[in-house]
């Protein structure tokens, strides 16, 4: 049968070739074709996220290696089944003056049975010191102190006289550099955070620079800095703006470590790991064994953070120190000890009345969602075991003493903008590294204010530097 539209084609046989050209012809429903587009993307997706992931998790465990040591860890060591104890500091290691500064201070102890952590935070102005009877020193000095003296040992001297402050053995210390948390922030492409008030300061010796208006706007990863670290202003300048007190630096710190994290979470953060990996392990340094670490990460990853206790010890400003009380140093000993117990399990709260809480099988204190709640231990008013060692106690001078901080007067390392430093003088608190030989320690500024008639070791130590 020819076809009556076009006579020449060749007819198929045993065909009608009009219903064969119409077989020929027809489409797919659409929603066929959506459900098949669907289900390729998000093949493709799978695929991609899985490779992607693989690829963290190499890179991860890459730099794991190459920060931790080689040192091999007992299985009765590991951190899945022992307590254990760090020493963390925030350090801030600026290329352009060689100097050495650690800001932040915190001593950690972490028990794997209940799955929880105490986190005490040391003021970096915290009065201490070296040897009994010796000079008085703020707690940031040390580290740097040792750095500077006796290199190859910093970490394992630096552990040694934490530790005996704290009445407990240090099992290892981390060191992070603030460069990585500027190029953390970078690598997000800065956060959105709502700075608080407007901030100057300026510091001509190190190059120190903040500059922030108050207002909702994304900064990068230097400003970031600045904006969480701002303490005060230049006295007496044009550009004066007002100091910072520690609880605004506390929620300042809070809000920017927030958005850090939503921005990890998201797709975005996801998709810039690499980056932020990168820069997490080129600024960390540490004595943990690699094998450790991932033990660590394998036993901590899930911890509720309704089980971290956090102990902020703010003692009494009596200048130029922080001055904590016998009791309060006495409590954040005994938390970090009952965390490293291993038959130690939190109590339920006497001053608990809510009727959602309470006690597991272990007497753990838990939430209605039955997660352990870890509480501290109300203070005792029955005398500890041990003997605790003596106290600091601030150097007599001729200052009054107060527990509130004086109003902001220039300091002898606040450089008001135009006026050219001392390149003598150098910040308390920090060191600055010879380029070559022998490391030699740095004089001390023994410039006496001129309220004080008589120097003592107090007014001969260096006012902490901002930031």
């Amino acid at each position: 049968m020819s076809d009556p539209i076009n006579p020449n084609s060749t007819p198929v046989p045993g065909t009608d070739s009009r219903k064969f050209k119409l077989k020929k012809k027809a489409k797919w429903p659409l929603w066929k074709k959506i459900a098949v587009t669907g289900g390729i993307i998000v093949l493709l997706l799978v695929i991609g996220i899985g490779t992607y992931a693989s690829f963290l998790i190499s890179k991860a465990n890459n730099i794991i290696d190459t920060v931790g040591t080689k040192e091999v860890v007992a299985p009765k060591d590991s951190a899945k089944v022992k307590p254990i104890s760090i020493l963390l500091m925030g350090v801030d290691s600026r290329k352009e003056t060689g100097s050495l500064n650690s800001d932040v201070m915190m001593a950690i102890s972490m028990n794997p049975e209940t799955k929880s952590a105490t986190i005490v935070s040391l003021p970096r102005d915290l009065e201490m010191k070296l040897k009994k009877n010796g000079d008085s020193h703020k707690a940031n000095y040390f580290y740097p102190h040792f750095t500077l003296t006796e290199p190859e040992t910093a970490m394992k001297k630096t552990k040694e006289f934490f530790g005996n402050f704290f009445e407990i053995p240090f099992d290892y210390m981390v060191t992070i550099d603030f460069e990585g948390f500027k190029q953390v922030v970078d690598q997000l492409g800065g956060v959105t955070v709502d700075v608080d008030q407007d901030m100057y300061y300026v510091d001509n010796w190190d190059g120190t620079r903040i500059d922030l208006k108050k207002g909702v706007q994304k900064l990068d990863g230097k400003k970031t800095l600045d904006f969480v670290r701002y303490r005060k202003s230049n006295p007496g300048s044009k550009f004066e703006t007002q100091e910072s007190s520690d609880p605004a630096r506390n929620a300042r710190q809070q809000q920017v470590l927030n958005e850090i994290l939503k921005n990890l979470k998201s797709l975005g953060g996801v998709t810039k790991a690499s980056g932020i990996l990168e820069a997490v392990g080129n600024n960390l340094k540490t004595d943990i064994p690699a094998s450790q670490i991932h033990d660590m990460i394998s036993q901590y990853i899930t911890i509720d953070t309704q089980n971290i206790e956090l102990i902020h010890m703010d003692g009494d400003w009596i200048s130029p120190y922080i001055v904590v009380k016998d009791e309060e140093l006495r409590e954040a000993k005994n938390a970090l000890k009952r965390r490293l117990d291993p038959n130690w399990v939190p109590s339920s709260s006497p001053n608990s009345t809510d009727s959602s809480k309470g006690t597991d099988s272990r007497g753990n204190n838990t939430g209605s969602d039955g997660k352990i709640t870890p509480t501290r231990t109300p203070k005792s008013t029955i005398a500890p075991t041990y003997t605790p060692k003596s106290t600091i106690k601030p150097t007599p001078t001729p200052t009054p003493k107060t527990s509130v901080r004086p109003n902001p007067t220039p300091e002898d390392d606040d450089v008001v903008p135009g006026l050219t430093p001392d390149p003598t003088r150098k910040p308390g608190g920090s060191v600055t590294l010879p380029p070559s030989g022998k490391p030699t320690t740095p004089p001390k500024n023994t410039e006496v204010p001129k309220p004080t008639p008589t120097p003592t070791p107090q007014n001969q130590e260096t006012a902490q530097k901002t930031g």
